[in-house]
């Protein structure tokens, strides 16, 4: 009997909330979080949560209720490794999700998911804000130049391998606090850190405003979702507009990360090969 009077009320949940959708209510927009990935999203609320703030944008642009959809996992590591759970997004329990680094980070799907145009973009920085180091011109890895010192990398990171490749000299660390660190304390005199983690540095770093990071080391951010949603449309649609270009660029700054439109151009698996070629011939 009580499992009848259970089915019975989520019958009847069922058909109340078909008549809310029915009467014009909009469904709500449900985009998935990992809990702890800051500087993007932080359930604890206790750090920044930029694509939160993002989300927030996109339901009000799109007149939809923002319904957040927190996924348990460990910290995020290195760009190359995003660690992004997709399992939630495929089986529906939410209709996107945001700071996708590209294609490479779907492909293993084969097609069940696609991605938005991008809405901002991402690199590896260069510090101190005067730093030595000059990279070519262009996305050249090759041709990059120190004065003197090395530069200190986040070991088997993507700025180790080219650095490495470019001929630099490198000091491997750990973490990007401890690129700070080896700055700091002479045993470097450049650094490079994967540009949003410089919202969770203490001390007000100031980047090189100067530098232009070569196609390796730059990723464009997309949201995510099911293939053949129509989804899709009004979100590249929202996204394709220059307001909500220029509140995106704002929410980066005010957040800590720095303020990057899309690139034209991006890294790529296979670029990244060839410089490992280049380093090995």
């Amino acid at each position: 009997m009580a499992r009848f009077h259970a089915a019975a009320a989520f019958a009847v949940a069922a058909c109340l909330a078909f008549a809310g959708t029915a009467a014009g209510e909009a469904a709500p927009f449900a985009v998935c979080f990992a809990e702890n990935d800051p500087p993007r999203s932080l359930r604890s609320g206790d750090g920044p949560s930029f694509d939160v703030d993002v989300a927030r944008l996109l339901a009000t642009k799109l007149d939809r209720p923002l319904r957040l959809v927190w996924i348990p996992e460990k910290a995020q590591t290195d760009i190359e490794s995003t660690d992004l759970d997709f399992r939630p997004l495929l089986r529906g329990e939410c209709d996107a999700q945001l700071s996708v680094p590209g294609e490479g980070a779907i492909a293993h799907l084969r097609g069940r998911l696609t991605l938005s145009e991008p809405y901002y973009g991402a690199a590896y920085e260069l510090l101190p804000q005067h730093s030595p180091l000059r990279w070519g011109k262009g996305a050249a890895v090759l041709g990059a130049e120190l004065d003197a010192g090395r530069v200190a990398v986040v070991a088997n990171s993507v700025a180790h391998v080219a650095v490495n490749a470019a001929g630099l000299r490198w000091t491997m660390q750990e973490a990007s606090t401890d690129v700070l660190g080896a700055l700091a304390d002479g045993a470097a005199t450049a650094g490079l850190v994967w540009g949003p983690d410089l919202a969770l540095l203490a001390g007000g770093v100031e980047r090189s405003k100067d530098f232009k990071p070569p196609e390796v080391l730059r990723w464009n951010l997309h949201a995510a979702t099911r293939q053949g949603d129509p989804l899709l449309a009004d979100l590249d649609r929202v996204f394709a507009d220059a307001e909500v270009q220029r509140q995106v660029l704002a929410l980066l700054s005010q957040h800590g990360i720095p303020s990057r439109p899309p690139f034209e151009t991006v890294h790529t698996r296979e670029g990244l090969a060839a410089l490992v070629g280049a380093e090995n011939p």
